[in-house]
């Protein structure tokens, strides 16, 4: 018995399907890999923008550096600025002299000083500030004065923490008898301070 095998040929409508197939495959793999290198493409160049960007503003920065130090070496050498610190070489030695400015100010103001107590330094930068705290009685003229005259003195002083009580108070008079009317006597409290340039600030 003989059997015969008949050879299928593909026609060609099937050859077109698959060569629009291939070409439909071909596109889409071509558009994969363009998105990728586009994507790629748009990264590294945002990157090269910012960093060019970072280039130019620290080309800046180095330019402006000559002039901006010459200010600060200005600023650190100028003497109606360097007159505004405490000139004492030790925080210490600043506060006992900052105790002794304030009793004279308060005794040339009138009031009546009850204590002064030196502050822990507290560093700042390159300054140290020297602090102390004041107890005084007075009234109204006499701490107007005082805080003017440790206000406007030079080296710069600063008050802080004010804390103020009044109560009405009959003086004495002369002869021991006591007045007849009443004034009003103050208890202040509050903090005066100044800064001391660092060694090398």
């Amino acid at each position: 018995m003989i059997s015969a095998t008949a050879e299928v040929k593909p026609g060609w409508g099937q050859r077109l399907a698959a060569l629009a197939l291939l070409v439909l495959l071909g596109g889409v793999f071509y558009l994969l890999v363009d998105q990728g290198l586009l994507v790629r493409y748009r990264y590294y160049r945002d990157y090269l923008e910012q960093q060019q960007n970072r280039l130019a503003q620290m080309g800046r920065l180095a330019a402006s550096r000559e002039p901006i130090q010459q200010q600060i070496d200005k600023i650190q050498h100028d003497q109606a600025i360097i007159g505004q610190y405490l000139p004492q070489p030790a925080p210490a030695l600043a506060a006992a002299e900052l105790q002794q400015r304030v009793r004279a100010v308060v005794e040339a103001a009138g009031g009546t000083l009850r204590s002064t107590q030196s502050l822990p330094p507290v560093e700042e930068g390159s300054a140290v500030r020297v602090a102390v705290s004041v107890a005084l009685t007075g009234d109204t003229g006499n701490l107007e004065k005082i805080l003017y005259d440790l206000e406007s003195q030079t080296p710069l002083l600063f008050v802080d923490n004010l804390e103020i009580s009044a109560r009405e108070n009959r003086p004495r008079l002369p002869g021991g008898r006591m007045a007849s009317y009443t004034r009003i006597q103050l208890n202040v409290q509050f903090e005066v301070w100044g800064y001391l340039r660092k060694e090398g600030g």
